[in-house]
Formats: structure tokens, sequence, C-alpha cells
């Protein structure tokens, strides 16, 4: 059996603050934004102004009318112009609140003075939908936690195992897990994370409780969408998720692979209703960047729609 391993340090000190607190907000739908923010973009009274991005040009703009996922925005600087298929980031950025809303769109049709603009996912990564027969397990990590990573009193590192077997069948583990700092060299992780014995005192007592659990609805390297019966969280919450997807073999040599295992720290972006379920979208600190994961996720989509059963 040979087992190769691989650490990475996690550093989100810096930007803690934007990632729990959500200071900088992408959507997919102005209908998304806050009202008491929106309100004062749109109507004849309007008191703000959205800024239009486009490359290295920006100007301001009005927000002219509000329809799902689309907009119509009147750039106000002659020399702002908009053509069909151009990339928009649109700014919604209050004189009063903290929270800044961004949505990238593309324009759909111009006029004299303005735009008809389409409003597109923020989630760039390919997604991929399966059930799995197992529940998604997740813990919520106490405010606590907040202050002591902003003052990086704790790390967040990931261990990356790779296991080929004799019988040359491989495995991978994707392992994160939240240490305190004065307890070992960071020199050292190179090759291997610490031992359970140097986790924070805070972080052993929440893998003592008994976790959520929901289902998948869908997973990129990037993130994860559960599904739950009813609403557990606000949107300001860092959180453990620990699944497993299975080995998919005998089907045909296009259809195969590995088993995985995750354990990822993420934070939650948003929530929202689906049929009767409430979907939690996660966003992980820091994305899984393999190549081959995205096959292997393709894979289980591929298998889940041929099947029609949970993995």
């Amino acid at each position: 059996m040979m087992l190769n391993k691989k650490t990475e340090i996690i550093d989100i000190g810096d930007a803690i603050h934007e990632i729990v607190y959500k200071i900088l907000i992408q959507v997919n739908d102005p209908r998304k934004i806050d009202p008491r923010i929106l309100n004062d973009f749109t109507g004849e009274n309007r008191t703000e102004k959205v800024k239009l991005i486009k490359g290295t040009q920006s100007c301001e703009g009005e927000l002219l009318s509000l329809y799902p996922y689309s907009m119509g925005i009147k750039p106000l600087d002659k020399d702002f112009k908009l053509h069909r298929d151009d990339t928009i980031l649109v700014q919604f950025k209050h004189s009063t609140y903290d929270q800044q809303f961004v949505i990238q769109a593309v324009v759909k049709k111009t006029y004299s003075s303005w735009a008809n603009m389409e409003c597109q996912d923020p989630r760039y990564d390919q997604r991929y939908s399966f059930r799995l027969q197992k529940e998604v397990e997740f813990y919520e990590l106490p405010q606590t936690f907040y202050d002591l990573i902003k003052r990086r009193a704790v790390h967040i590192i990931r261990e990356i195992l790779h296991q080929t077997t004799d019988e040359g069948k491989e495995a991978h583990k994707y392992i994160g897990n939240i240490y305190s700092i004065s307890d070992f060299d960071t020199a050292n992780l190179k090759h291997s994370a610490p031992g359970e014995q140097y986790f924070h005192p805070d972080y052993k007592r929440i893998l003592d409780t008994t976790p959520f659990k929901g289902d998948v609805r869908d997973i990129s390297q990037g993130g994860i969408c559960i599904l739950l019966d009813e609403k557990l969280y606000d949107k300001r919450n860092l959180l453990l998720v620990r699944f497993d997807t299975p080995q998919i073999e005998n089907i045909n040599k296009d259809l195969c692979c590995n088993p995985q295992s995750f354990s990822l720290i993420g934070s939650v972006r948003d929530i929202s209703i689906i049929g009767r379920k409430h979907s939690l979208h996660i966003q992980f600190l820091k994305k899984l960047e393999y190549n081959y994961l995205d096959d292997t996720f393709s894979t289980l989509e591929k298998y889940y729609k041929l099947t029609g059963r949970p993995l």
C-alpha cells in the first residue's frame, strides 16, 4: 500500500470579517439584495447610484427597472459604451450600510441611453447533482472562533491523503481541522498534519456533539449545497462539513471513480427554499483545486441519473 500526504495551511485571518459578515455579497438576482439597500437605488426618488465596471473602465449608473434575473441600467458617462454580450459588474454600494452587493451581468439589448442586462450565477465552478445514501454531517463553529482566526491564534489545516492499495485502487481524503497555534512548529507540516492531541480545545468539544444532517443537492470544487427539512442557520455561520462519496466500478470503463472522504470548513453564503426543503449554500474556505475531482463528481452525477438511486 502506498500513501502520499500533503498539508495546506488555510490562512483567512485578513478575510474573516468579510467571510462571516458578508461585507461583499455576490447575487444572481437584484431581488436578493437587502430591501433597505435596494429601495434607495430604485424609483423616482432614488438617492443612490450603481457603479458599472467593464474591464478597466467604470462609471456611475441609474437603475431604471428590475425583473427576475435581469435589470435595465442607464450609464451616466457618455463615454462608457455598452455593447451586446458585454460582461459588466454592477456594484450596489450604499452610502449608509457596510454591506455591498455585486451582480455580474451580460448586456442583452442596448437602447439609445440604457441597456437591458441578464444576471449571471456568481458560482463559477461546475456544479454536479447527485444524492448519497449517507447524509452529510455538519457542525456549527461558535463565534469565538471568528476572533481566534482573525488574530491567527489557531491554524486551519487541510491534510490531503492519496492512498493506493495493493490492488491498484485509489482512495483520497481531504481532512480539514482546527489546531492550537502554539502547540507545534508549522515548519513540520509539509508532509503531515499534527495529531488530534493538537486540536484546539473548543474544536474538540464541537466534535463530541451530535452533528446536524442533511442531503447533498449539488457540489463543486468551491462549495456544496445541502438540503434540510427546516431552516437552521442565518448567514453568518462557519461550518465543518463531513461526507463520503463511494467507489463506482463494474459499470463500464468510462463510468468508474475512486472513493473520497471530505472534512471541510466552509461559510454559509445563502439560504433558499427549494420545494419543501431549505437549501444551505456553503462555500469552502479554500477550493478543492484538483482536476480529477471534476471527473469524480461528473461520474457520480451520471451514475445517479442512470440508476435513479442514491449512491
